[in-house]
C-alpha cells in the first residue's frame, strides 16, 4: 500500500513538473512570438518613416519631362537655369469675365528656386529666387475689337507685398484682340519680402475690357486665389 503511495506521489510530480514545463515553453513560445511581432512592427513602423520621408522630399523632374508630366508640391524641376521646387499650388482656379473677354486662370503656384552659377548675372546676383507664378488663358467671345491687358495684372499678397509681373520671364500676352482670338501665358511675380512657402494666398487685379473707342466695355476682374500646400 506504502509502495503504491509512494508511486502516486512520485507520478504526481512527475506529471506537475511536466505541465510546468509545458507552461514554460509556452511562455517561451509566447515570448517569441511577441518579440517577432515587436520586430515586424519596428521593421513596418521604419519602412513608413522612409516612404513619408521619400513623399515629403518629393520627385526630381527635368523642365521637359515636366511638360509631360505634371509637378506636385514638393517636386523639384531642374532645367539650366537652375532648380526649382514647388511649395504651393492650385489648379483650375476658374474662369471670369469682363465684358466679351473671358479669363480662365487655369494654374497658380509659389516656387523656390536655386539659380545655377552661370544665370546669376542675369537676376541681379541674386543665388535663390522666391515667386509665384500663374498660368491663364485669354478669350474675346465678340467679334468686336477688344482690349484687355492680362499680363499686366497686379498681384498682392496675404504676406503684405505688392508686385507686377516680371516683364522679362513672363509670357506677353498681347493685349489687342481683333476679333474672336484666344491667346495664354504665363506671368512670373517675384517675392520681395516673403519666402514662397509663407504665401498662403494671393489676389490678382485686372483692369477691365475696353473698346476701339477706349471705352470700358466690362468690368475689373479681382480674383483671390488660396494657395494648396
Amino acid at each position: 500500500m506504502k509502495r503504491r503511495l509512494l508511486l502516486l506521489i512520485a507520478l504526481f510530480f512527475t506529471a506537475t513538473l511536466a505541465a510546468c514545463g509545458s507552461g514554460e515553453d509556452a511562455s517561451d513560445g509566447d515570448a517569441n512570438a511577441n518579440e517577432e511581432a515587436a520586430e515586424e512592427t519596428a521593421e513596418n513602423e521604419a519602412e513608413s518613416s522612409d516612404e513619408n520621408e521619400e513623399a515629403d522630399e518629393g520627385e526630381t523632374m527635368t523642365s521637359e519631362e515636366n511638360e509631360g508630366e505634371e509637378a506636385s508640391v514638393g517636386d523639384t524641376i531642374t532645367s539650366d537655369v537652375g532648380e526649382a521646387t514647388l511649395v504651393s499650388l492650385t489648379d483650375d482656379v476658374g474662369t471670369f469675365e469682363s465684358g466679351p473677354i473671358e479669363l480662365t486662370i487655369e494654374k497658380a503656384n509659389g516656387a523656390s528656386m536655386k539659380v545655377s552659377d552661370g544665370y546669376v548675372d542675369m537676376f541681379n546676383g541674386e543665388e535663390e529666387l522666391e515667386y509665384i507664378q500663374v498660368d491663364m488663358t485669354v478669350e474675346n467671345t465678340a467679334e468686336d475689337h477688344i482690349t484687355f491687358y492680362a499680363s499686366q495684372a497686379v498681384m498682392t499678397t496675404d504676406s503684405g507685398e505688392q508686385l507686377d509681373p516680371d516683364m522679362l520671364l513672363s509670357d506677353h500676352i498681347d493685349g489687342e484682340f481683333l476679333g474672336e482670338i484666344t491667346k495664354s501665358g504665363t506671368s512670373f511675380y517675384f517675392l520681395e519680402n516673403s519666402l514662397a512657402e509663407e504665401v498662403e494666398s494671393i489676389t490678382l487685379f485686372f483692369s477691365a475690357a475696353s473698346d476701339e473707342n477706349f471705352e470700358n466695355v466690362g468690368e475689373e476682374i479681382e480674383v483671390e486665389i488660396p494657395l494648396n500646400k
